[in-house]
């Protein structure tokens, strides 16, 4: 064989080689190889090729530079410096002024023309380092050389104006380019879609619509159409429908990434049978489109629709990625739907996305909310975590009787390295309000002030419904004077402790100087300054906040009644209690019959008392609070037998009564203990010793 054509071979067959090698020592094997055999220096096409593998494979970004310099000077050719600045981009260790000086210095001294591929490599490094002045620098001198009529360059300059927000100078690019494709349109609307100019960006498609040859495809369809959904406007949506109704005309509706826009479309614009309606028209179900509309129904609280059309997905063949049940869950956690929740856990262990960490954290929230803590420590013992992870269970343990459990979850974050956020905070603080630990109330308090949390408003928040819970109202009080943006949460809370440790004209105060304070009373507010009404016995004030209440369209629900019926109860004005039983549009719950109840009994109305009584059993017939409300007024009148028979009653249907559960501090640490248990038998629960 001739040696030019040998030499062919090898460069041809060298090629071939270098575009699969695997490694590092592969690429510096077939570079021994290309010296031994004569094809470097002299191979420019060998010589791209090994400065992109070496990118691939090695960190040291001076073996591409060797690589460049080793190569023949009347050789470097506008294609090779392309190729030294995308290597430098993969390897990640680009130097804007090292490049700038390749492309001006080494290129322009060199003789050697920049080309139409040479602006969009460097204009895509200014945009990866937000190099603003060089990319402009590099406008300017694509201008001068004539790059300004290309379309490629265009595209590119288009993306490097929008990714630092300069829509002006993108809408200039556009507006002067001299050819447009379909790639300048879509390029524009996603310009415009992802700097959150929607107007703009239903502008620019109505624009292609009457002006431009070219027809919107399915870029140009799933770029604008999440633009019509995010302001969930009714003149957005019908942008979107009117994109949907093209869609259709021109057959787009079939691609699956437009059906997939338009079924996430109308799920954020809370238009879940149109999404419906999309996702049964597609011939052929991918699982994004499956996991799209799980979302949908998810989003839109249809909680039983999402479990359906998972079970629906499964018997369709396709089986539930991490994605499916990361959406799935949160649904069956929001109904309580601990059996679809089990059956959900299995198929993840089945098909192994149990040991996602974003799945692990959905079932164990799932079981939480569901009541089921045993169930959700199961599931993050045995999983990875993170501080979703922790933060999940300190709520969750912290709206139980097992709050110790919250405290020491959040020692154990700083013992392995976690930081706390704002959820951390909240979780743990609202489980030492509800077991009065104020000693590792403060604590974390201190460390919250460190960490600079005690600044966020559901943090402070937190802080004043631990400290009014502990009883300590001018701790609450301090933590109130020094919120700069309280929120009704910080009013209600502060009126609601007044009132409920009796400083009932001090709550009332509150009440007023919320409104004068600019913010607006909500439902929760006049609950607490009803309440505190109803315990000071302010019955004309208790009524015209009520009134209030009612000319600002708020409606009473089933806690404003209850204290109302106690506040009339207590005055004893039992005819309007009894009026204002009569004249409520739903369904009594317990509450409503329970404050009755107390105030027949407080005043001695056994009659009235008995008709409470007799509603109040039938909605809470294992409540044993009751029995002993009931059994105590009948005492008290004298109705002993009556008072035995309500004591049989409650043994015959095996009511028991619930032991009473406290907490004790000693030294630095919280124990709990029920009735009759001896102190050498309490619970150790925590030391905040290590939250440091």
């Amino acid at each position: 064989m001739p040696q030019r054509d040998l030499v062919s071979w090898y460069q041809k067959d060298l090629l071939c080689f270098c575009v699969n090698t695997k490694s590092l020592v592969q690429t510096q094997q077939l570079h021994a190889f290309a010296i031994i055999h004569g094809l470097l220096p002299t191979s420019t096409s060998i010589s791209a090729a090994l400065i992109l593998r070496y990118a691939a494979f090695s960190s040291n970004s001076r073996i591409v530079q060797m690589m460049f310099n080793q190569s023949l000077p009347f050789l470097r050719s506008a294609f090779l410096y392309n190729t030294l600045i995308r290597a430098r981009t993969m390897m990640g260790v680009a130097d804007v002024h090292i490049f700038t000086f390749d492309v001006d210095n080494g290129m322009l001294r060199s003789g050697v023309v920049p080309h139409d591929h040479t602006f969009p490599f460097v204009l895509k490094l200014c945009t990866d380092y937000t190099e603003i002045k060089k990319g402009l620098e590099v406008h300017g001198m694509l201008m001068k050389l004539g790059f300004d009529y290309n379309v490629f360059v265009n595209h590119t300059l288009l993306l490097f104006y929008g990714s630092f927000g300069d829509l002006a100078g993108a809408r200039t690019v556009f507006n002067e380019m001299p050819k447009r494709d379909l790639v300048s349109w879509n390029s524009i609307i996603r310009v415009f879609s992802d700097s959150k100019c929607y107007f703009e960006a239903i502008g620019v498609i109505k624009e292609m619509f009457l002006w431009s040859e070219f027809k919107p495809n399915v870029v140009s369809v799933v770029s604008v159409l999440p633009v019509c959904a995010v302001l969930e406007d009714e003149i957005m949506l019908s942008k979107g429908r009117e994109v949907h109704g093209f869609c259709l005309r021109t057959g787009l509706e079939c691609d699956v990434f437009v059906a997939n826009a338009l079924i996430d479309m109308y799920a954020k614009s809370e238009r879940s049978a149109e999404a419906s309606a999309v996702f049964y028209n597609l011939g052929s179900r991918k699982v994004v489109s499956w996991n799209t509309m799980v979302a949908n129904f998810a989003q839109n609280r249809l909680e039983l629709e999402a479990i359906g059309l998972v079970r629906e997905m499964q018997s369709s063949g396709e089986i539930p990625t991490s994605v499916t049940l990361t959406n799935v869950l949160p649904a069956c956690a929001r109904i309580g739907c601990l059996r679809s929740g089990k059956e959900i856990h299995a198929r993840s262990i089945r098909n192994g996305s149990v040991t996602d960490l974003f799945v692990s954290n959905a079932l164990t929230d799932m079981y939480a909310k569901c009541g089921c803590l045993n169930l959700a420590q199961n599931v993050f013992d045995m999983s990875l975590r993170d501080e979703v992870s922790y933060n999940i269970l300190i709520v969750g343990y912290s709206q139980t009787s097992h709050c110790s459990k919250s405290l020491e979850l959040f020692s154990e974050m700083v013992l392995n390295g976690m930081k706390h956020d704002t959820v951390s905070f909240v979780g743990v603080l609202s489980a030492c309000a509800t077991i009065s630990a104020i000693k590792q109330g403060k604590e974390i308090h201190a460390f919250a002030v460190r960490r600079m949390f005690h600044e966020n408003l559901f943090v402070a928040n937190s802080l004043l419904d631990l400290y009014t819970k502990c009883g300590r109202i001018d701790l609450s009080r301090n933590v109130f004077d020094r919120i700069e943006n309280r929120d009704v949460a910080s009013w209600n809370t502060m009126i609601l402790g007044y009132g409920m440790l009796g400083d009932l004209h001090t709550a009332v105060d509150m009440f007023e100087a919320m409104g004068e304070d600019g913010v607006e009373h909500d439902s929760v507010s006049y609950i607490a300054v009803v309440s505190a009404c109803s315990h000071g016995r302010l019955v004309d004030k208790g009524k015209k906040y009520f009134n209030d209440m009612l000319a600002r369209n708020i409606e009473p629900s089933q806690m404003h009644y209850p204290c109302m019926i106690d506040l009339l109860g207590r005055s004893g004005l039992m005819d309007e209690a009894i009026n204002l039983i009569t004249g409520v549009p739903f369904k009594l719950n317990s509450n409503v019959w329970a404050a009755l109840l107390g105030a027949c009994r407080l005043h001695g109305n056994v009659d009235l008392g008995s008709w409470a009584a007799e509603h109040l059993l039938k909605l809470q017939p294992h409540h044993p609070g009751y029995y002993a409300l009931l059994s105590n007024m009948y005492a008290e009148s004298g109705r002993w037998g009556d008072a035995d028979r309500i004591r049989e009653l409650m043994k015959l249907r095996g009511v028991q009564k619930t032991p009473g559960c406290s907490w004790v501090q000693i030294q630095d640490k919280v124990h709990a203990f029920i009735v009759g248990q001896r102190l050498e038998g309490l619970d150790p629960c925590l030391s905040l010793e290590n939250t440091g």
